[in-house]
């Protein structure tokens, strides 16, 4: 039953618009496009979805990629800091280094001085000797008056060369420690300018890392950007295809909405119809008993031997349908199980019966019409209309309709009201047929039954 009635409001195609003379609808869409239209529009909604949710995890993974970029720069930064307190100790040093040599070259210049100094001090003693005759010890000696006058020469002598060498030698001895000092603090400043130039090169490579770093973030965060701008228009593109929807929601109920109109209208039409039948038929049999009580008062030989005139009443339908297809009687194919599924009507054929006319069953108004198949020959597939090809739905007001299927063209609109026997279409093969014939279909209150049971 869902089936049948998902599949019967998915073939009207019924037209949003103006009502033209007869009071047919006109529209450019039907049901089944507004709906096939909305299922791509759905389809490309859950499409944007998805694409918004992917730039979204791509950005939240750009944001993580920042804070791990953060915090190597972080990182970086601190080790340029001890990097700098480093240096500022080595310079410390350095500069220590440099006092203490500077000290240590004024040390040294001191005492050479004091060398000198005390060279030529001993070059004058060395001299006054010579002046004096005293220029080497024969001179003291002979010099002497007596033995122990030479003696006293002699020691004098001694001991002043001897005191002489051994300043010098101090002072010599002083020099050299002073000049290996020196040469130690120079080997150490040597050796801290070398941590320093290192150093500084250290922290200019810590420097590049946190300027690639730093250009790396920039970049992770233009590619934010562009992921946000990308967002923002899926999520444009999703409002407005939601906004269409809507429309097309609103096309579709505007539709929806006519056709019970028009329903309602046929259905009061066809009991207004039927109202004047059944007065007619009611007047027309107060007339013929009364005509008949005038016949028995006129005579009444008839009356006395009971024989009263028959009423004549004219055939009458069983179920009020009439035969779809006038002049073709042979049933190709009956309703019920086919193929592995339910044929849901019969199948009218017989020779000639191409481009014959399918007349209504029964009066009513047409809710769907397809008249866009032009595959009209031998084939298999469901071709277009669902498989019915180009077809016609009447509803009868009653909670009955019918469907003429297969037709080689369409001769009504949706929202025409159609006379019993009147011309809907003309036989043909649209859609899933294999050769020329009308299928037939009745349903009540949308489930199909056994159109054989009623026509």
């Amino acid at each position: 039953m869902l089936t049948c009635s998902a599949l019967t409001i998915s073939l009207m195609s019924v037209y949003a618009g103006s009502h033209n003379k007869s009071g047919s609808i006109s529209a450019e869409k039907t049901i089944a496009e507004l709906q096939e239209e909305r299922k791509q529009n759905e389809a490309k909604i859950a499409e944007l979805e998805s694409e918004i949710n992917s730039l979204e995890n791509n950005k939240n993974q750009e944001k993580a990629y920042q804070n791990t970029l953060s915090e190597q720069i972080t990182l970086i930064q601190n080790n340029i800091k001890l990097l700098d307190d480093e240096l500022t100790q080595i310079n410390a040093d350095i500069a220590a280094a440099e006092g203490n040599i500077e000290n240590l070259n004024n040390s040294i210049d001191e005492q050479q001085a004091q060398v000198d100094s005390n060279i030529e001090l001993f070059k004058e003693r060395l001299c006054a000797m010579y002046v004096t005759g005293n220029n080497s010890l024969a001179s003291a000696v002979l010099g002497s008056t007596d033995f122990y006058d030479m003696l006293s020469r002699v020691e004098m002598v001694n001991c002043i060369a001897e005191h002489d060498e051994e300043l010098v030698n101090k002072i010599l001895d002083e020099i050299d420690t002073l000049e290996k000092s020196k040469s130690d603090l120079e080997t150490e400043k040597l050796t801290l300018e070398m941590k320093q130039d290192e150093q500084i090169a250290k922290k200019e490579e810590k420097q590049a890392e946190i300027d690639n770093l730093n250009e790396k973030y920039q970049k992770s965060e233009e590619e934010i950007a562009r992921l946000a701008l990308e967002e923002e228009s899926r999520k444009k593109s999703k409002d407005e295809i939601e906004a269409q929807n809507k429309k097309l929601q609103e096309q579709e109920d505007a539709i929806v909405a006519q056709i019970k109109a028009a329903e309602e209208a046929a259905k009061k039409a066809e009991q207004e119809r039927l109202a004047k039948e059944e007065a007619d038929r009611l007047a027309a049999q107060q007339a013929a008993q009364q005509q008949n009580s005038s016949g028995n008062n006129s005579n009444n030989n008839a009356s006395d031997t009971g024989n009263t005139p028959e009423v004549v009443q004219p055939p009458a339908v069983e179920g009020g349908f009439a035969w779809p297809a006038p002049g073709f009687y042979y049933i190709s194919s009956g309703y019920g199980a086919r193929w592995g599924t339910t044929h849901r009507g019969i199948d009218i054929a017989g020779g000639g019966i191409a481009g014959a006319a399918a007349t209504a069953s029964k009066s009513g108004t047409v809710i769907g019409v397809v008249n866009s198949c032009e595959h009209n020959y031998p084939k298999g597939g469901y071709c277009c209309g669902d498989g019915y090809g180009n077809y016609v739905i009447v509803s009868h007001g009653d909670g009955t309709s019918t469907l003429y299927g297969h037709l080689q063209s369409v001769a009504v609109s949706v929202g025409d009201y159609v006379s019993q026997g009147q011309t809907v279409g003309y036989i043909g093969c649209t859609g899933f047929s294999t050769g020329f014939h009308l299928h037939f279909e009745i349903r009540i209150n949308g489930v199909a039954v056994d159109p054989q049971q009623y026509v």
